[in-house]
């Protein structure tokens, strides 16, 4: 096949991999060869990837690479006119191939081909071609059906042995990983899976004190006929906790009351969900029910509870539903997923969500529109690598430089936090955007820089020092003292430190040469020095205030002043907003002289807000007259 190319000028392309985390040998690095093999053969340039890693085909829920390259195809400018996949099942293995063929079209209808690598139609559109093409994307979604079913066999067997097929424990049972003869390896922990396929997973009883937990619950339901919203708060009352180290919650007790494992019996293929579909459940002659462990309550009072739960549990439907919605939103004026669980006479938020899809369709029908509360680091939505390394080259345009705080304030990206768990750290992030990686230093650097073109260094402990104040005060120092030295700097409480003054002037000596003070060489210096120590005069280090931490030169009342100053106009107080303050010293100055920020607000009459995220002020009746504190 000739290469698709004009004069000889490769074809702008992309290429889209996909891996199931069934099929290892489809692996995204076997595609890039294979596809990487092809563009060099047949003209084209690979500009750039989309990734699916470990990703599904059935549908293209999930895909988010796929979303973003048919987008992308759709898009005004775009830098790629065709797309390379290495065939069709990485394409999708959709249940109904005239959807992978969709999403096809749409792209070939914006001018953008789908090349398949690995087929041996290539890119031709021949009629025989299509009709190829036809069975093999049949031949796809047939694999998946096959495959769910010889899986779901493989399952239920493995379950009448008695052993555990994943999905989410109840409070109080864990799960204990045992080899192929039968020996216990080790209890897995949440989140931790087995490693070899000749292992299996059973479950056995948790700690006593949570054994215990569960009988006082059927109790409570049994014999004091409290509701599940009442045992939860008895419970969070008592101080138990449940997951997370947080209080067991109504859906948790729920559970707990429902589940078989309490009687020590296992109960699998309660319900069946194949090929992403809907969750339906069996009836109960398909259940498959084995003894496991000895009960933890007994059948009697298991039973009861069951009763309890048919006789007390509402058969909802949508417009029940929404009803018990509208009188919750009434008495609360808002709608949480922590508010409808412990709410009486409302269905908990899973049952709201397996009627409706999820929370957010059951306040669209109801007409509700929650407060728009951004997450915590724009972490609300998906963010591919290729969007945050564009972020933060977008970010380096904008700033010159790239700092946590200024990640933590752009829109176009999430928080730092997010990039270092997913890159390994900031400086990694910044390589792969192609960026130049500062040292700590070199940040450090720029961030004086930008605090003295800002004019924060023309500030000292509060105080305003100019370059002709500073000089005045070493010419005032000479004459007093005879000489100038670090200690006379740091001792004498009138001017700011020799630091200060090195970090002006870049050392004493310029500065006192700027000064027009006597030049003296260090050996004179040191001689003056030896001399003043055998008369006495040497001026030593002493605390200026009563318990100075070591190190420490002087508590200066204009940095509590300022930090009231800073509370009444903010509202609030915070390292952020010390450090933006330009007549103001930094944060770490603050902490440098009061040992932390809470011992500092302390002393400068200010109080911890309520809510969240900690904040500190003023009190509510605050003295206006800020001298009070001199």
């Amino acid at each position: 096949m000739n290469p698709p190319s004009i004069n000889n000028a490769p074809v702008r392309a992309v290429q889209y991999l996909r891996m199931s985390s069934e099929n290892q040998r489809y692996s995204t690095e076997n595609q890039q060869n294979a596809i990487a093999e092809y563009a060099q053969q047949h003209g084209y340039d690979v500009v750039a990837s989309y990734i699916d890693a470990g990703k599904s085909g059935l549908s293209l829920k999930g895909r988010d690479a796929l979303k973003q390259l048919l987008s992308d195809s759709l898009a005004a400018q775009r830098t790629f006119d065709a797309i390379l996949v290495l065939d069709v099942s990485r394409w999708g293995r959709f249940q109904n191939p005239d959807q992978a063929a969709h999403y096809e079209f749409l792209c070939r209808q914006a001018g953008v081909r789908v090349v398949y690598c690995a087929e041996p139609f290539g890119e031709d559109v021949a009629p025989i071609t299509t009709i190829i093409k036809h069975l093999k994307r049949v031949m796809a979604g047939e694999y998946s059906r096959e495959l769910s079913v010889k899986l779901s066999r493989a399952h239920l067997q493995q379950a009448r042995l008695g052993f555990r097929q994943g999905g989410k424990l109840i409070y109080g049972f864990r799960r204990l990983l045992i080899d192929a003869a039968g020996k216990p390896r080790q209890v897995l922990n949440s989140g931790e899976r087995k490693a070899l396929d000749s292992d299996k997973v059973i479950i056995i009883p948790g700690p006593p004190e949570e054994l215990a937990v569960i009988r006082r619950i059927f109790r409570l339901y049994v014999r004091n006929r409290l509701t599940v919203s009442q045992i939860a708060k008895r419970l969070e009352k008592a101080g138990i906790k449940g997951y997370g180290d947080s209080p067991l919650g109504v859906a948790t007790i729920g559970h707990v009351l429902h589940n078989e494992l309490c009687i020590g019996q296992m109960t699998y293929n309660v319900t069946t969900k194949r090929l992403q579909g809907r969750t339906l459940r069996n009836p109960e002659h398909l259940w498959t029910r084995f003894p496991v462990f000895e009960p933890i309550v007994t059948v009697t009072q298991f039973r009861k509870a069951q009763e309890l739960l048919r006789s007390t549990t509402p058969r909802w439907d949508k417009e029940a539903i929404i009803n018990s919605l509208q009188n919750l939103l009434a008495r609360e004026g808002r709608l949480s997923q922590r508010l409808i669980n412990d709410a009486d006479g409302v269905p908990s938020a899973e049952t709201v969500v397996n009627h409706f899809g999820s929370l957010e369709a059951a306040y669209t029908a109801l007409g509700y529109k929650p407060l728009a509360r951004p997450p915590f680091g724009i972490n609300g939505r998906y963010w591919s690598k290729k969007t945050v390394l564009k972020g933060l080259q977008k970010l380096y345009a904008a700033q010159g430089s790239i700092t946590n705080r200024l990640i933590n304030r752009f829109p176009g990206l999430p928080s730092e936090n997010h990039i270092r768990r997913h890159f390994g750290s900031i400086p990694d992030a910044i390589r792969q955007a192609g960026l130049t990686a500062l040292s700590h230093s070199q940040i450090q650097r720029h961030a004086w820089e930008r605090r003295k073109a800002a004019g924060c260094d023309d500030y000292y402990l509060g105080v305003h020092w100019s370059n002709e104040k500073l000089l005045r005060s070493l010419h005032k120092l000479h004459k007093q003292y005879g000489y100038i030295s670090q200690n006379v700097l740091d001792q004498n409480g009138d001017t700011p430190s020799a630091c200060y003054f090195v970090k002006r002037f870049g050392s004493l000596t310029k500065a006192k040469a700027l000064a027009k003070l006597p030049a003296q060489t260090h050996s004179q210096i040191m001689t003056a020095a030896l001399r003043r120590k055998k008369e006495g005069k040497t001026i030593g280090r002493k605390p200026r205030h009563s318990g100075q931490r070591r190190g420490l030169l002087y508590r200066s009342d204009d940095i509590l002043l300022g930090l009231r100053r800073l509370a009444k106009r903010e509202g609030a107080i915070s390292a952020r907003l010390i450090d933006d303050e330009a007549n103001f010293p930094s944060s770490a100055t603050v902490i440098h002289h009061f040992g932390s920020l809470s011992a500092a607000y302390q002393l400068a009459g200010l109080i911890r807000l309520d809510g969240k995220p900690v904040r500190f002020g003023l009190p509510p009746k605050a003295d206006s007259d800020e001298a009070s504190l001199l």
